[in-house]
C-alpha cells in the first residue's frame, strides 16, 4: 500500500491552475450559435437571448440567428457551429426539422394524426421525455439536451461526396442543444436552469407539481427537482503526468440521471439510490468523439455519483459492483475494477470481475470511492482515459475532505 502511495505521489502533482472556472459555455461558446424561432413567444424570446448572453461573456464570436437563417446556411458553415436551438417544435423550424427523439409533446403529435402510442396502457397526454416518463398536460416542464449536430453530420457527408473527406478537414464533434420544453414558460425554465446550474441534459419542473409513480416508465419529482451537490469539483484542474507533460480536466456540467439507471443500480446491487447524478469533465484534447461528449448516452470522461439512504448499503454496493482492488488517493481507499470482456446490454453492465454503472465502451478501469459526508451516503464513480482517472479522484477526494 505504502508503494502504491509513492507511485501515486510521483506520477501526479497537482499545479497552479487548479479551481479556475470553467463549464461548457467556457467549451463551446466560440462556435456557437443561438436559434431563436421567428414565431417565438415572449418567453421563449427571453430563454434565446439569457443563453445568448451566457455565451458572449465567454466569447464575441457567438451568434443569435433565427430558425429560418440557420436552415438557410450551407452545411459546409452550419457544419461547424453548436447550434442551440431554443423554443418549441412549433415556433422553431429547426426543432421541427430535427426534433428528439427522446422529448415529445403526445398530445400534440397524437391527436392531430388521430394515432394512439403502440401500447394501450401508456399515457397520451401532456411532454414525455424517455427515462423521466410523462408530464401531464398543463404543467410547465423545460427539457435541455446534448445531441450530435444533424448539420454537422450533413457536413460530413458533403465532404465525403467531394473526395474532400480527410482526418485534417474534420473539425470537432459539434452539438445541437435543444432548450425545449412543454410551454413558453418550461422553456424558459428550461433555458435558466442549463445556464445557472449547469445542467446539460434534464427536466425542470415548475408548479403545479404533485408526486408521480416512480416505475419503469416514470421518474418520480423529488429525484427530478435536486441539483448535484455542491462538493463536487468544478472549474479547470491541472497536473504534471509521469513525463511531467501537463494535464488537465475542465468542468462541463451535469446530467440527471433517468429512470433506466435508478433501476439498473438497484438490481445490480440490491441497494435503493435515493439519488443520482453525472458529472461531466473534457480534457485538453477536446471533445473528439461521441464517447466522450456531454451526450447522455455517452460516459467517457464522468462522474457518477449516487446518494445513498444506508451507511451499510455502502459495503454491499462495493461488492456487486466488483470494486476489489484497493488504492490509496490521497488518503482514503478506492476501489479499481476491471473494464475487460466487458458485455453491452445496458447503463449497468456485466464485467469479468464484477459491474459496471458505464454502458459504453469504457477507455480505463473505473474507480469506486464510498464515502460518508456528515449524514449522506455516497458510492462514486470515475471513467476517464487513462492518467485522468488519478486527477480527478484526487480532486474529488480534497473536494470530500473540505466538505467535511
Amino acid at each position: 500500500m505504502t508503494a502504491r502511495m509513492t507511485i501515486c505521489s510521483l506520477f501526479l502533482a497537482l499545479v497552479s491552475c487548479a479551481s479556475l472556472p470553467a463549464d461548457i459555455f467556457d467549451e463551446i461558446a466560440p462556435m456557437s450559435v443561438v436559434c431563436m424561432g421567428n414565431r417565438a413567444s415572449i418567453e421563449e424570446q427571453q430563454a434565446a437571448h439569457l443563453v445568448f448572453q451566457a455565451l458572449t461573456e465567454r466569447s464575441d464570436s457567438a451568434l443569435l440567428l433565427s430558425d429560418e437563417q440557420v436552415l438557410a446556411t450551407p452545411v459546409a458553415e452550419s457544419g461547424k457551429w453548436h447550434v442551440i436551438a431554443v423554443g418549441r417544435p412549433t415556433t422553431n423550424s429547426v426543432l421541427l426539422t430535427y426534433p428528439s427523439y427522446w422529448a415529445l409533446d403526445r398530445e400534440e403529435h397524437y391527436a392531430p394524426l388521430g394515432n394512439m402510442p403502440a401500447a394501450p396502457f401508456t399515457e397520451t397526454r401532456g411532454f414525455y421525455v424517455g427515462g423521466f416518463g410523462y408530464n401531464f398536460a398543463g404543467r410547465h416542464v423545460g427539457f435541455v439536451e446534448f445531441d450530435r449536430s444533424p448539420f454537422y453530420s450533413a457536413m460530413l457527408v458533403s465532404l465525403a461526396r467531394e473526395g474532400k473527406l480527410s482526418r485534417e478537414m474534420i473539425p470537432p464533434l459539434r452539438f445541437i442543444v435543444r432548450v425545449t420544453g412543454s410551454t413558453p414558460e418550461g422553456v424558459l425554465l428550461g433555458a435558466k436552469r442549463f445556464i445557472e446550474t449547469g445542467m446539460l441534459y434534464g427536466l425542470a419542473i415548475g408548479p403545479p407539481r404533485w408526486p408521480r409513480p416512480s416505475d419503469i416508465w416514470n421518474l418520480d419529482d423529488e429525484n427530478i427537482k435536486p441539483d448535484p451537490p455542491s462538493w463536487i469539483p468544478k472549474g479547470k484542474i491541472c497536473a504534471a503526468g509521469s513525463t511531467g507533460k501537463k494535464m488537465s480536466l475542465s468542468f462541463l456540467g451535469w446530467l440527471m440521471a433517468d429512470r433506466t439507471m435508478y433501476a439498473g443500480y438497484l438490481e445490480i446491487t440490491g441497494c435503493r439510490p435515493v439519488q443520482i447524478w453525472r458529472v461531466k469533465y473534457q480534457s485538453e484534447v477536446g471533445m473528439l468523439d461521441f464517447n466522450r461528449s456531454p451526450h447522455h448516452r455517452a460516459s467517457g470522461n464522468e462522474l457518477l455519483i449516487v446518494a445513498l439512504a444506508r451507511p451499510e448499503d455502502l459495503p454491499a454496493a462495493l461488492k456487486r459492483l466488483g470494486g476489489s482492488v484497493p488504492v490509496n488517493i490521497g488518503g482514503r481507499t478506492c476501489y479499481k475494477t476491471n473494464n475487460l470482456n466487458r458485455r453491452r446490454g445496458g447503463v449497468f453492465t456485466v464485467e469479468k470481475d464484477g459491474m459496471s454503472p458505464f454502458g459504453m465502451d469504457a477507455p480505463s478501469p473505473t474507480y469506486i470511492l464510498p464515502a460518508t459526508i456528515g449524514n449522506e451516503h455516497y458510492v462514486i464513480f470515475a471513467n476517464f482515459d487513462k492518467g485522468y482517472v488519478d486527477i480527478i479522484m484526487r480532486e474529488v477526494v480534497r473536494a470530500i475532505s473540505e466538505a467535511q
